[in-house]
């Protein structure tokens, strides 16, 4: 189960058993709605091609298709975004350790960069709750794609198990579609009516089949079961992502948030070797202050430092100081 939302061992470990619980039966539900994915998609395409081979090979692959877009926006449910909120709080809740000159990092653990000392107004404002119980438009708008797929599933898979009932409205159909060419075409000929009948035998009228099936029990039955198949995963993992008790989304965070810091340490740490080893620097030149926001570019534009333009008379008076 852990395949499936791509879950870390480690983290899975630490947490408790109602919380791996929820995650697995979240999974056992996903897994199904592939296996109506699959199916839907071999009916569908057995409807539009009148071909037992087109329709299991390009059924598979629409169902594929299916459950891919839906895994996405699953998956995408477990972690928790990386935002300035999440990184000041984290921030603002962890001591500092003496700041160092810009230069003198042989001292500095790898990893442990200087964290300046925040004001009380930049604390009290970025310490913020870290999860939000509205839902933003990211949780909208994947709530909408898996509703989408629920719906296209849910379609075909009332026509498969009313395979009877679906027959029947594709014989009326068909019944009604050659009363009207041959009102409209009263002297065709018969092999011209041959081909007709050919024609409309290998045409199963798919979305007419599905208009009918929406009114009618079954219709409304699959709908309602394969969109519980499809939602509830969706559901189960926004409250394990929102709600406080649960620990998986936050732990996966700090990891992700512990390993980018890592990189980005390694990355100062090695510009400051090639500067002493390379280029014989005393001093290193390092990003001012990069560790405020390393390397996650979360900071709003009132935030960030503001650059003037110098004139060309400045810049030419500057240069006569030189």
């Amino acid at each position: 189960m852990l395949v499936v939302f791509g879950l870390n061992k480690d983290i899975w470990n630490q947490i408790g058993a109602a919380e791996r619980a929820q995650y697995t039966w979240a999974a056992r539900l996903y897994l199904l709605s592939c296996v109506l994915s699959a199916a839907a998609g071999v009916r569908f395409m057995h409807q539009l091609s009148d071909s037992y081979t087109i329709g299991v090979l390009g059924g598979l692959l629409v169902g594929y298709i299916v459950s891919v877009v839906t895994r996405i926006a699953l998956i995408t449910m477990v972690s928790l975004p990386l935002t300035s909120a999440s990184l000041g709080h984290r921030l603002a809740n962890e001591s500092p350790p003496p700041s160092t000159p810009l230069g003198d990092h042989s001292s500095t653990p790898l990893g442990d960069w200087p964290v300046p000392e925040r004001s009380r107004g930049q604390r009290s404002r970025r310490t913020v709750p870290e999860r939000s119980r509205r839902p933003d438009f990211s949780i909208v708008f994947r709530l909408f794609i898996i509703a989408m797929m629920s719906l296209v599933v849910a379609l075909p898979i009332a026509a498969l198990i009313a395979y009877a009932e679906a027959e029947n409205i594709i014989a009326q159909r068909r019944a009604e579609v050659i009363a009207e060419f041959k009102a409209n075409h009263p002297d065709m000929s018969s092999e011209q009516n041959r081909v007709q009948l050919a024609n409309l035998q290998a045409d199963h009228f798919p979305i007419h089949v599905y208009l009918e099936l929406v009114h009618r029990p079954v219709g409304l039955f699959s709908i309602w079961f394969t969109g519980a198949c499809f939602l509830i995963p969706f559901f189960m993992l926004w409250h394990l992502r929102r709600g406080n008790q649960f620990q998986y989304a936050k732990l996966n965070r700090d990891m992700l948030v512990h390993q980018i810091e890592t990189d980005y340490a390694m990355t100062l740490e090695q510009s400051r070797r090639i500067q002493q080893n390379r280029f014989g620097l005393n001093e290193c030149i390092l990003p001012h202050k990069a560790w405020l926001d390393a390397p996650f570019n979360t900071r709003s534009i009132e935030e960030q430092t503001q650059y003037t333009l110098e004139t060309e008379a400045a810049f030419i008076e500057r240069l006569k100081t030189l």
